[in-house]
């Protein structure tokens, strides 16, 4: 498997690292209890990592590190042709795997260089589909340009099966990428259900007195970036009346692209009056996020444009009701009325309506609790390794070998 712009090992929530790191870790944690070894590749981000071995991130799982580029952080916006070839020369190096499976389009365009330099399958997973992605931008919200929009259609199409997270991804590969859509196949993100389970809330030993007022506090998790939709959490706060309003817990950290948006979140709340009312923390463990989850009141998902929205998933399993926006993948990770609340609307006040509907009504809270805790049981990540396993087991009977190139000698075409 290629990671090349982030590490599995990367915390969620920090720089480029999300819900694409959380699948990779454990989607092969599941692939590892099946049997399967599996490697994965990732670009060298220290000085100091370049001379350490591989990394044993479970049993028959090795993380890699490969030199491509300078030892340093890249934004994934600044990782340059020369970069891709390189990191695809140091992985084509290394010792031949049966099958390639790359992650996100910058992987893809040197996993599909590897894979011809051993002879072997190419299977490509995207997490954001760009054309789906510039349908729903936020407001000042840079596009994706046409390279990239490219460059997603070839790897879609010259890849051997083109695995999605979501309903909603596959369509967007099927119509814009115009790729058959007899070689999409879906595989739903799963849920580590001994990690975001019911259980006691976390401490909140060091947090502001409005984490505890007895409304209690709506959480909201993830990058700081504009599609992420902080600003509307923030607004749909603030047009609730005070006597029900619970505190906004904003855990995460945003990229070096995102600094200004990070700023403007905090001023909106002192124009809103709220400032006392929202509070930013940084990203945190995956223990600690389950344990402010199962504190959280409602966990709010006001992205536009989620590819999955894994994170709902995980606030359904701790028992905390979700309220989300009603596009793209979080029709698939919310269930509408069972786990959380789907809000069709970016407007404020109805967004706070939802929010006043779960704070208010002890029965539906509980009606949702209940349906979320037996969603995520019925979603632990063993399926969704079960599934992948198939799909690879097809490739590898039925796919013929890319065509094999001795030596990569010229950067991708952007």
């Amino acid at each position: 498997m290629l990671a090349l712009h982030t590490s599995p090992l990367d915390r969620p929530g920090t720089g480029d690292a999300g819900g694409m790191n959380v699948y990779l870790q454990a989607i092969t944690g599941a692939l590892s209890r099946l049997g399967v070894t599996v490697e994965i590749y990732t670009r060298v981000t220290s000085p100091g990592q370049a001379n350490r071995g591989p990394i044993q991130l479970a049993p028959g799982v090795k993380v890699h590190r490969v030199t491509a580029g300078p030892p340093t952080p890249l934004a994934k916006e600044a990782i340059k042709p020369s970069v891709v070839l390189e990191f695809a020369q140091g992985v084509a190096a290394s010792a031949p795997s049966h099958l390639v499976h790359s992650h996100y389009w910058l992987s893809g365009l040197a996993g599909q260089q590897v894979a011809r330099a051993w002879g072997t399958r190419h299977v490509q997973t995207l997490h954001t589909v760009a054309a789906l992605k510039n349908r729903n931008l936020a407001l000042g919200d840079k596009p994706e340009g046409p390279e990239r929009l490219t460059a997603e259609a070839k790897l879609a199409q010259g890849a051997a099966r083109v695995v999605a997270v979501s309903p909603a991804e596959a369509a967007a590969i099927v119509h814009d990428l115009r790729v058959p859509p007899e070689r999409v196949r879906v595989v739903t993100p799963g849920v580590d259900n001994t990690v975001f389970c019911p259980g006691p809330a976390g401490h909140l030993v060091g947090l502001p007195p409005a984490m505890k007022r007895p409304q209690g506090y709506a959480l909201m998790a993830g990058r700081i970036q504009p599609i992420k939709g902080q600003d509307l959490a923030i607004r749909a706060i603030a047009a609730m009346s005070p006597q029900v309003r619970p505190a906004l817990l904003i855990s995460g950290a945003p990229s070096a692209a995102n600094l200004g948006y990070a700023s403007s979140l905090r001023r909106l709340a002192v124009e809103l009056g709220v400032d006392d009312d929202v509070i930013f923390l940084s990203a945190v463990t995956t223990e600690r996020l389950a344990g402010l989850m199962r504190g959280a009141l409602v966990t709010l998902m006001p992205s536009h444009s989620e590819t999955y929205g894994l994170v709902a998933l995980e606030s359904a399993a701790c028992g905390t009701p979700v309220v989300a926006y009603d596009g793209t993948g979080l029709r698939f990770s919310v269930a509408d009325q069972v786990s959380g609340l789907l809000v069709s609307s970016r407007d404020p006040a109805q967004w706070a309506e939802a929010i006043t509907k779960v704070a208010t009504d002890p029965a539906l809270r509980a009606a949702l609790s209940r349906g979320g805790i037996d969603l995520g049981r019925r979603s632990a990540w063993e399926r969704a390794g079960a599934e992948l396993w198939q799909v690879y087991q097809e490739v590898l009977s039925t796919t013929p070998v890319l065509p094999r190139t001795d030596h990569l000698t010229t950067a991708p075409p952007w």
